[in-house]
């Protein structure tokens, strides 16, 4: 008899588990299919773009020629930075205050992404260059799920589908599968608020310090997941262990953020003399802290004088990222009042980093870590063909620009 019940007993646990199995699986093929879609739609229409624009006509002869070219065309601008860390780590020369001996602008970049490459190198055995895009491909995958599951979850199964949508398409999507950690960043932050709105409390702190050490003014994220555990507090119920959870959820949250601070400052005191060496370092690349409305009267100078048109590499760049910097503004407020005020807190406080400057920098690519703007960007245009319209009409030639930009060498950020 005995043997009976348990064999019983063991079919139910099996056929619970399979269901299990068969539900997940069905509730994340979509956004998979999606995120695999994208993914791939996003490197091949890039890939033809820059490889028209560096090589014009004759690049199917070039890349006949070299097939390495194929990755070989991304290999711009801050690339050397993260396949070097990759490669040799950071560089021991020393800063004195915001200046330095030697070479010390490697300690500007996270090591996250650098490790990932490393370690996809290492298994793989394919170069770091390819290693790298390998990364960011994966990341993108995994980040447009999870976006898109997100936004279902918010908005329904038509909005999330614009949201990512509105992702690839925006100008500087390219980034998410260039040797650039802009899609791991993008990842971490979809499943961190996937983990904290799960409960998942620990999986979210793990995520947020990584975030940190992707790109260190990613840890603002920490106070919008906190404003999740708040409002996941179960205010009718009094009892003590109830009483207890924000708190534990909320220590949670922070402390691997914390430690990753705390041992990334200890590492920079070690190399380089300074905890804050990659804070100022920024003033190498000439920001510094400044009140908004400095940030404001400079910028808007340019602007009005049309000094973005002149001949420096960054100056056309100032104009896009003070048009993404004035709608990041916007789709906060719209995200803290209609959408949700965790979304709304992520951007407002993303904006307070980009404008608390002296100079706007990057903030167009940058932008593609903060998913909030694009669920809130998708709520504004659906229902609305006219305004998706407009917004691609804007997105994808300033896409095809920037990516001429940008393997050409005159891209700035």
């Amino acid at each position: 008899m005995f043997p009976a019940v348990s064999e019983a007993v063991a079919h139910r646990r099996r056929t619970a588990s399979s269901e299990r199995i068969s539900a997940l699986a069905a509730r994340w093929r979509r956004p998979f299919l999606i995120a695999l879609g994208v993914t791939v739609g996003l490197r091949v229409v890039s890939e033809l773009v820059a490889l028209v624009s560096a090589y014009g006509v004759a690049f199917p002869h070039v890349v006949a020629h070299d097939p390495h070219t194929l990755i070989e065309v991304w290999n711009q601008w801050d690339t050397g930075f993260y396949l070097s860390i990759a490669a040799h780590g950071y560089p021991a020369a020393r800063l004195t205050g915001a200046h330095a001996a030697g070479n010390p602008l490697f300690i500007a970049f996270g090591p996250l992404y650098p490790t990932a490459i490393r370690l996809v190198h290492g298994v793989t055995g394919t170069g770091l260059l390819l290693a790298g895009q390998l990364v960011s491909a994966l990341s993108m995958v995994v980040a447009v799920a999870g976006l898109v599951h997100l936004a279902e979850k918010d908005e329904g199964h038509s909005r999330s589908g614009t949201t990512a949508m509105l992702l690839v398409a925006f100008p500087t999507a390219f980034f998410l599968l260039a040797d650039y950690p802009d899609s791991m960043a993008l990842a971490l932050a979809v499943w961190a608020f996937i983990a904290v709105r799960n409960r998942y409390w620990v999986l979210a702190g793990l995520a947020a310090a990584g975030l940190f050490l992707t790109k260190y003014y990613l840890a603002i994220v920490v106070v919008a997941l906190l404003v999740e555990v708040w409002e996941a507090r179960s205010p009718g119920d009094h009892r003590a262990r109830s009483r207890r959870e924000p708190l534990l959820a909320a220590v949670a949250v922070v402390v691997p953020t914390l430690a990753a601070g705390v041992g990334w400052m200890v590492f920079c005191a070690r190399r380089y003399g300074d905890a804050l060496a990659f804070v100022h370092i920024q003033s190498r690349w000439g920001r510094h802290f400044a009140f908004p409305w400095t940030l404001v009267w400079r910028t808007g100078g340019d602007l009005i004088h049309l000094r973005f048109l002149d001949t420096s590499t960054a100056s056309v760049m100032e104009l896009f990222d003070s048009v993404t910097v004035v709608l990041l503004i916007g789709v906060a407020v719209y995200s803290y009042l209609r959408i949700r005020r965790s979304y709304g807190v992520m951007l407002g406080l993303a904006a307070c980093a980009f404008t608390f400057q002296t100079i706007l920098y990057s903030e167009t690519r940058e932008v593609l870590a903060l998913f909030p703007f694009f669920i809130g960007g998708a709520r504004w245009v659906d229902g609305h063909p006219w305004r998706e319209r407009a917004v691609l009409a804007c997105f994808l030639p300033a896409s095809y620009f920037l990516i001429s930009r940008f393997v050409t060498n005159h891209f700035a950020g």
